[in-house]
């Protein structure tokens, strides 16, 4: 599982995110910005090697929003810290849309 936050907080990391302006935030952060690597429906491709898929059962049973935010904002392996480049509402959006791929 530590692939996958390091994968997430890599993608997020490339881009200098901004609000969304039709209120789902999450939604518009992860097409515009993670599905390059983690594909739109949240199944990664194939340069995505060791991340899960998002809408895979197991992993929305076994990660939690705030396990999410987590690792989003204070990175794990080679994915950096977050909390920098995205606000805490930001970080939270992307974590709460994940849950419902």
């Amino acid at each position: 599982m530590s692939r996958f936050f390091a994968l997430i907080l890599m993608v997020l990391a490339a881009f200098c995110l901004s609000a969304a302006p039709d209120g789902n935030q999450g939604e518009v952060i992860y097409q515009a910005r993670c599905s390059v690597c983690h594909g739109k429906e949240g199944v990664p491709k194939s340069f995505a090697k060791g991340s899960p898929a998002f809408n895979d059962e197991a992993w929305q049973k076994a990660t939690s929003v705030e396990s999410i935010e987590r690792v989003v904002a204070e990175g794990r392996n080679k994915m950096p810290a977050f909390r920098n480049k995205l606000t805490q509402e930001e970080i939270r959006s992307v974590a709460v849309h994940l849950k419902t791929l």
